[in-house]
């Protein structure tokens, strides 16, 4: 297999640090595998669970996607990315060209998104966990690779960079009025006192600085992912994932402070997707659930909504009604991300039963389908606003990959369970 230099140094990564600047950290940051000769690890059947994904469209229309697998299940070491690609506007989709691997066996990376930067290059951010032999975290933060031609099926990567040390920046950057480029940054630790703020660049991605941030408050705090847009009148507003469902906080001093989260929405404890459309119009991918669709699982006894039922929907007055909405999918799924095409189609994307199809814990999905799969759909503004799809070139539910191994987490469970079933069965 064909990589780029692994380098380990042995030196860590300095958390705290409110600037990261790519050229001075390259050198002296762990380095992650990025693979481009794929082997079996490639195949379908290698992958036993994944999800998570991203979606970017090059300038001339080649669309890329990418998600993390690896492992028994998500948050492990061993964890990694997975990139593939369309050249014919997602009507086939090519099966892994690139594998983003931690550099070493007890390091993982995970919760990427690609973003088409305005000079028309192709950021793959994602997060890298390095822990040593004895599970001890080492360094972690976000990184990037970038290709400079997108629109190649085959481009030149450029080595990982860092980002930003001790946090995840997981929602695509946004270019604000002032010309800076913004991405939403979650902070794990204790790097800074508000954790969920956002990172600008004003020297076209070479560093990156922490600008400030908000706080959500600790009984319905995850993890903080969330997404940015701007408004007209320059107020930038911020979508944070709770455990709730969303809240909103809005900065009006260009990010360095920002107003406590209120909510916003109410919902599944997952990510959301939002951004301003080229008519003007704002775009949130969401989950549409009632409270009749709340259920109880396990023994928690505060009612949960499931990752069900994925929609979008269109605001005309900045964010503060949202009348359009269409239905993309009744399953399982989640985390979804979108980009759009200068001839208006919305290309979204999302994973549906990450670890496989599971009815009997999910009343609420009938038509679930074999599951382990990246879908995505394409759609147009004129099909939110219908309720319906109205245009012959949209479509939904389709499928960008989809993982057939066996062996994650939870079929790993349910196989013992079958097992001291059979052995009760047995003692009768």
């Amino acid at each position: 297999m064909k990589h780029l230099p692994l380098l380990l140094l042995g030196i860590l990564l300095i958390i705290g640090v409110h600037t990261s600047k790519a050229a001075e950290v390259n050198s002296s940051a762990p380095q992650s595998l990025i693979i481009t000769a794929l082997g079996t690890e490639a195949e379908d059947n290698a992958r036993v669970w994944q999800g998570i994904p991203g979606i970017e469209r090059a300038p001339k229309g080649r669309l890329w996607s990418i998600w993390y697998s690896g492992a028994k299940s998500e948050g492990l070491p061993g964890n990694y990315c997975v990139v593939a690609t369309s050249g014919d506007e997602g009507n086939t989709w090519t099966k892994p060209v690139l594998l983003i691997q931690g550099p070493t066996p007890e390091s993982s990376t995970f919760d990427a998104v690609p973003w088409l930067d305005p000079k028309g290059r192709l950021w793959l951010f994602y997060v890298q966990s390095v822990r040593d032999s004895n599970g001890k975290m080492k360094a972690y933060g976000t990184f990037a690779i970038r290709t400079d031609s997108p629109d190649d099926a085959a481009p030149k990567w450029s080595e990982p960079f860092l980002v930003f040390s001790g946090g995840r920046l997981f929602g695509k950057p946004i270019l604000s009025h002032s010309g800076a480029w913004l991405a939403p940054i979650y902070i794990d630790g204790k790097v800074v006192d508000k954790e969920t703020g956002v990172l600008s660049s004003t020297d076209d991605g070479a560093s990156w600085t922490f600008l400030g941030g908000t706080s959500v408050p600790k009984d319905v705090r995850n993890y903080s992912e969330h997404t940015l847009a701007q408004r007209k009148n320059g107020d930038l507003w911020m979508i944070i994932r709770t455990t709730t469902g969303l809240s909103e906080s809005t900065s009006t001093d260009g990010g360095h402070t920002w107003s406590a989260p209120i909510p916003f929405r109410a919902g599944p404890n997952t990510r959301a997707h939002v951004r301003r459309l080229a008519s003007g119009a704002f775009l949130l991918v969401y989950h549409d659930l009632t409270e009749s669709d709340q259920f109880q699982l396990g023994l928690k006894s505060k009612p949960m909504y499931p990752r069900s039922k994925i929609a979008v929907w269109l605001s005309d007055d900045e964010g503060r009604t949202w009348p359009h909405k269409l239905l993309l999918d009744t399953r399982e799924c989640s985390y979804p991300d979108a980009t759009q095409s200068p001839d208006g189609r919305i290309f979204v994307t999302y994973d549906s039963w990450r670890y496989g199809c599971f009815p009997a814990m999910y009343r609420y999905d009938p038509d679930a389908g074999p599951g382990k799969e990246i879908a995505f759909a394409v759609i147009r503004e004129g099909d939110i606003r219908a309720g319906k799809i109205a245009s012959p070139d949209s479509r939904l539910r389709q499928v960008i990959n989809r993982a057939t191994g066996y062996g994650n987490a939870i079929e790993l469970k349910k196989a013992d369970e079958r097992k001291l079933r059979e052995k009760g069965k047995e003692k009768r």
